[in-house]
């Protein structure tokens, strides 16, 4: 059986939390690994992305990913790099003709300082979140300004699959009523909207690492994901309570928020051409 459902991006608009809700559900069953980037094939590798370390290179590792599959079970994944890159959509499509493609989207300057505080966090980079912007030192880091133009990527999106294929869900909505979003998801989809899932678990919370040594070596990447892929989620759980502590989420200066608002607002404006939506509040 092919995958069929497609959480494409884009990164720190809710992803995990989704991916963990429709994983709850009898009917569907999502990848034991979320971000395979299976689509991608080297992409990531030749632009050097931290990220770019677990990738799926074979047919057989990925589907191995539903291994636990039901008769029943319609399969999923959530890879949010697939959003920005161009080819991914034909790619899908010529994998499978009958994908259900899930967009998730969060206003853009958000998301960006939301992407740097992740990195900062990891210690991947001290610098203040305006000097990245203006240091102009490649992908790597301008990604946080770039996965921020929605436009085209979505507009690839619904070129390649049509409207009635390609869900939208706006992170503003999912953070008020993930209830309401989640139900709107299966209806999608196309399976039972009335199951209740667990709301109660926090997915990706904010957290930083208690003191430098330990920041030093959640920054290596494949260390991190090896002890992820090693460990049950409640030791996982136990460790990040005992060498991480949750804390306040800086905010973004005014100031800040002015000038990256301006730097996006074109694409937002051909944005709300293209969903017929009004995105005022991004305009602030």
């Amino acid at each position: 059986m092919k995958v069929r459902i497609f959480i494409v991006g884009a990164p720190k608009a809710g992803t995990t939390s989704l991916h963990y809700y429709l994983n709850e559900h009898p009917e569907i069953l999502m990848s034991s690994v979320k971000e395979p980037d299976f689509f991608l094939e080297k992409e990531i590798d030749d632009i050097g992305l931290y990220y770019g370390t677990t990738r799926i290179e074979t047919s057989d590792k990925y589907h191995n990913l539903f291994s636990d599959k039901k008769d029943e079970e319609i399969f999923g994944e959530s890879s949010v790099s697939y959003l920005y890159y161009p080819e991914v959509p034909k790619r899908i499509k010529e994998y499978n003709t009958e994908a259900k493609i899930i967009i998730m989207l969060r206003n853009p300057v958000d998301r960006a300082f939301s992407h740097y505080l992740m990195d900062f966090k990891l210690g991947l980079l001290s610098d203040k979140f305006e000097d990245v912007f203006n240091k102009k030192e490649g992908l790597k880091f301008q990604q946080y300004f770039l996965l921020g133009n929605y436009y085209e990527q979505v507009k690839r999106y619904l070129d390649e699959f049509t409207k009635e294929n390609v869900h939208i869900i706006w992170y503003s909505d999912f953070k008020k009523d993930a209830e309401q979003e989640v139900k709107k998801a299966f209806e999608f989809i196309d399976v039972d909207s009335a199951y209740k899932v667990n709301f109660k678990t926090v997915h990706n919370s904010f957290f930083m690492p208690k003191g430098k040594i330990i920041r030093k070596i959640y920054s290596i990447v494949w260390l991190r994901k090896l002890l992820l892929f090693l460990f049950p989620f409640t030791l996982i759980t136990f460790i990040k309570s005992t060498l991480f502590t949750k804390g306040k989420k800086p905010k973004i200066t005014n100031e800040s928020r002015k000038i990256f608002t301006e730097y996006y607002l074109n694409d937002i404006c051909k944005l709300e051409e293209l969903l017929s939506i009004n995105l005022s509040e991004w305009k602030k």
